[in-house]
C-alpha cells in the first residue's frame, strides 16, 4: 500500500502551518510526512536510482518535503535571537543544507533544492570551500528549467 497520499496530506498541513508563520510546527509536520515514506539510503546508489526511476511521484514528494523542511530550517536559523553566528542558528543551517542537498540529489532539476542548499551554505561560517559550494549550488539553481524570475533575481543579487 502506498503511503504517498498520507504523506501528501501531512505535507499540506505543514504548508499551511508554514504559511501561518508557525515554523517549528511546520518543521515537525514535514518530518512526519517524511516518516510516512519508505526509508531511502542516499549512499545506496542502486536503491537511490531505483527510487528516482520507478517511483517518480514518491521522489517528487520526498524532494519537495525535504526542500520545504530545509526552508523552515533556513527561516528558523535567521530568526535566532542571538544571531546567525550562534550555535543554534548554525545547527539550523547545517540541517537545511543536509535536507536541501538530499533533495537536489534526488531531483537534480529542482531549482528550489539547489537554491536552498546555497542559502544554507551561505548561512554557515564562511570558508573558502563553503563559498565555492554555495556558488555551485546557486549556479545549479539558475540552470534548472523551473527557476522562477524572483529566485533568479535574488540569486544574481547574492
Amino acid at each position: 500500500m502506498s503511503t504517498v497520499p498520507a504523506a501528501e496530506v501531512v505535507k499540506g498541513e505543514a504548508n499551511a502551518l508554514y504559511g501561518d508563520g508557525k515554523l517549528a510546527e511546520a518543521l515537525a509536520k514535514y518530518t512526519e510526512a517524511l516518516k510516512l515514506l519508505p526509508d531511502v539510503d542516499p549512499d545506496d546508489e542502486e536503491e537511490f536510482e531505483a527510487l528516482r526511476t520507478s517511483k517518480p511521484d514518491e521522489t517528487k514528494l520526498r524532494t519537495v518535503v525535504l526542500s520545504n523542511r530545509a526552508q523552515c530550517h533556513l527561516q528558523m536559523g535567521k530568526a535566532v535571537p542571538e544571531g546567525i553566528e550562534s550555535k543554534e542558528a548554525r545547527g539550523h543551517f547545517m540541517k537545511a543544507n543536509m535536507d536541501a542537498a538530499f533533495a537536489a540529489e534526488l531531483s537534480p532539476d529542482y531549482a528550489k533544492a539547489h537554491y536552498r542548499k546555497g542559502l544554507a551554505l551561505l548561512g554557515m561560517p564562511d570558508t573558502q570551500q563553503r563559498s565555492k559550494e554555495a556558488t555551485m549550488a546557486l549556479k545549479a539553481a539558475l540552470a534548472c528549467k523551473d527557476v522562477s524570475d524572483p529566485m533568479r533575481k535574488e540569486i544574481t543579487e547574492v
